[in-house]
């Protein structure tokens, strides 16, 4: 009853720490921010959400103008179509028969708009006897990879095949190419982003001229979130991008944070004019409150917080406040406080020594990578203003 009428106020220590919030003003705008940055390309955003694996936050992104929602697995598939929501892609390939009669239970009997990868004969023949034998059609889209990288075709000259096994199988209507250039790294990684991505425009425009796609305007989907300025980029500088209708999947933008992804989306500030443009920016909505548990050295603390509540594979949490409930003050660490070793439920914070803390002291942790911190709560607090939880959110890992 509380968190309905008053809410929980983390800092008159109204809830049990660790807990982990999203502030939703920052969200809100981390939404519309991506969603002005799609528009301006002419393209559509269907965003990754595996990042939150929460289908109330998938509900504010399509609120602020994505065209559908990205997903990995048929369980992810599964609980975004329990909330609602219509139109899925599933960013990978769609294999076993268990997950075979599960896709065709909900195309028989839901209006469910459904893609999934392919990058295979062997794949593509069993899809299309399953679901010719149920009177269903399903969409693929195409896969192009990279050497070394995940999914997909490694040479281009292998995908005529693909597009023939398609043309063999009436349940199977090819829709468009997909492509994740996220694993790309090296020298000038921006470079080969950008070629990778011409290539891929290049095939698709090659297979529409020949009469490959089963759709007047075929699909291009791509772009993680780390390159999706250059994607967007690559794609809009042909003469034919708009025969085909652009997707990008960038999924951790919602939450952002203040690791690899800020540092990503920096690098995206200083070669996309375009993204200058855009009101705002993007901005780290997520952050772990925790308790000094003890002060056994001086300069070392030991929080509350660990490898369970905290993403760890990225970077360490980086301290941006600290709560004293004695003297109800709030105040900013200084660079020097740093997490230097984490375990399963705590952390140890070295800090200078002639700044005290104390046990019971309250602190806030942004993060890097926010998937990882995401899949390790099942409730998630809704702050609003002051630090206090006005409402919460599930996940769905």
């Amino acid at each position: 009853m509380q968190l309905q009428t008053a809410g929980w106020d983390i800092l008159q220590e109204q809830v049990s720490l660790p807990v982990a919030v999203v502030q939703q003003k920052k969200v809100n705008q981390n939404a519309k921010w991506m969603a002005e940055f799609a528009r301006k390309h002419n393209m559509l955003l269907a965003p990754h959400g595996k990042t939150t694996m929460s289908t109330e936050l998938f509900a504010q992104q399509l609120e602020a103008g994505a065209w559908g929602i990205t997903l990995a697995t048929v369980p992810q598939v599964s609980c975004a179509i329990e909330a609602g929501i219509s139109r899925i892609l599933m960013a990978n390939q769609l294999v076993g028969r268990f997950h075979f009669e599960q896709v065709a239970n909900w195309l028989s009997s839901t209006s469910l708009e459904f893609y999934c990868f392919a990058d295979s004969e062997e794949n593509l023949r069993a899809l299309g006897a399953f679901f010719a034998e149920r009177n269903l059609t399903l969409n693929i889209l195409l896969e192009v990879g990279i050497k070394g990288g995940r999914c997909g075709l490694r040479s281009a000259k292998d995908i005529s095949s693909l597009v023939s096994t398609c043309k063999q199988y009436s349940s199977l209507n090819l829709m468009g190419l997909a492509f994740y250039e996220g694993v790309i790294s090296g020298e000038h990684p921006e470079q080969q982003v950008a070629d990778f991505v011409s290539d891929v425009n290049t095939l698709a425009q090659h297979i529409a001229l020949e009469g490959g796609f089963d759709t007047q305007i075929p699909i291009i989907t791509g772009a993680g979130s780390a390159w999706y300025d250059i994607v967007a980029k690559a794609l809009s500088e042909h003469g034919f991008a708009h025969k085909f209708r652009i997707v990008l999947r960038p999924g951790c933008y919602l939450i952002h944070d203040t690791g690899i992804y800020h540092q990503a989306q920096q690098a995206v500030l200083s070669r996309s004019q375009l993204a200058c443009d855009i009101a705002g920016n993007l901005q780290s909505s997520l952050s772990v409150w925790a308790y000094v548990l003890s002060v056994p050295e001086p300069g070392l603390a030991i929080i509350g917080m660990g490898k369970r509540d905290v993403a760890f594979d990225a970077g360490f949490p980086t301290t941006e406040l600290i709560y004293s409930p004695k003297t109800a003050v709030l105040s900013t660490p200084t660079a020097e406080f740093q997490i230097v070793k984490i375990m399963d439920q705590h952390s140890m914070l070295r800090y200078p020594e002639q700044q005290a803390l104390h046990v019971g002291d309250m602190l806030n942790f942004s993060t890097s990578h926010p998937c990882l911190t995401f899949d390790k709560w099942r409730q998630i607090g809704i702050v609003e203003h002051d630090w206090v939880i006005t409402k919460t959110i599930s996940t769905q890992f």
